[in-house]
């Protein structure tokens, strides 16, 4: 059997954010975790960010919007410097109970040609997807509601999840992003600014509102995909 590629899941917290912390260790006792301390965007000097490159001007993130995209994006440079794949999470996600065997089994079936995989996203939010991958363009609608109600049996369900060309997806609930993926993400997210972010093919365009906006801008240039159905919530 391969090596495993998801070991443990980098958990992006603030510090103050115990009650949260906590919260995620008791659903996911099941998932080793390595604990990212989130930058607090009050904390960081824009100036600065902007005279290095990761920030245009007038970036119109708020300091919580800006914190949450530089703890990714550190994680990001921690995978091309170690040349490593890192699992990066937020503290509200819910992982199933077999997470770490399917992911890697998942993995494998992409025999490394691949960038990111997205292993969940808001419920209450549109996927939008290549099915079948290079032939024809799909959305998908999932429902918060069902999820809430049956996140026991979510968590619990042993899926044999299958790759799907990811197109966009909103939110940053759990990925998996390659040393490559990372290196690619760095260069054409950055510098952060203001912009409008087009779904070819789908006539959606968004706002950039947040790094989940920005990476959006990138997914179809690069090898993303994303575990359907999700191992993540």
């Amino acid at each position: 059997m391969a090596a495993q590629v998801v070991e443990v899941v980098h958990l992006i917290n603030l510090d103050y954010d115990t009650e949260r912390l906590l919260g995620f260790l008791e659903v996911n006792k099941h998932v080793p975790i390595v604990r990212q301390p989130a930058v607090t965007g009050e904390s960081v000097d824009r100036g600065q960010l902007r005279d290095h490159g990761h920030i245009g001007e007038n970036l119109s993130y708020d300091d919580s919007t800006l914190g949450n995209a530089l703890s990714h994006i550190a994680l990001w440079r921690r995978a091309l410097e170690e040349q490593a794949a890192i699992t990066v999470a937020e503290d509200h996600t819910i992982f199933t109970s077999d997470f770490i065997v399917s992911a890697n089994v998942f993995l494998q079936r992409l025999l490394n040609n691949w960038d990111i995989v997205v292993w969940g996203w808001p419920f209450g939010t549109f996927l939008w997807v290549e099915m079948p991958e290079g032939v024809s363009l799909c959305k998908l609608e999932t429902t918060q509601n069902h999820l809430r109600v049956n996140i026991d049996t979510f968590q619990g369900g042993h899926f044999t999840p299958t790759p799907i060309r990811l197109r966009h997806s909103l939110g940053t609930t759990a990925y998996t992003v390659s040393p490559d993926g990372a290196a690619k993400l760095l260069k054409m997210c950055l510098p952060l600014q203001d912009r409008l972010i087009p779904f070819p093919g789908f006539d959606v365009v968004i706002d950039n509102t947040g790094i989940d906006a920005m990476m959006n801008a990138i997914y179809p240039a690069i090898r993303a995909y994303v575990s359907i159905p999700p191992l993540a919530a």
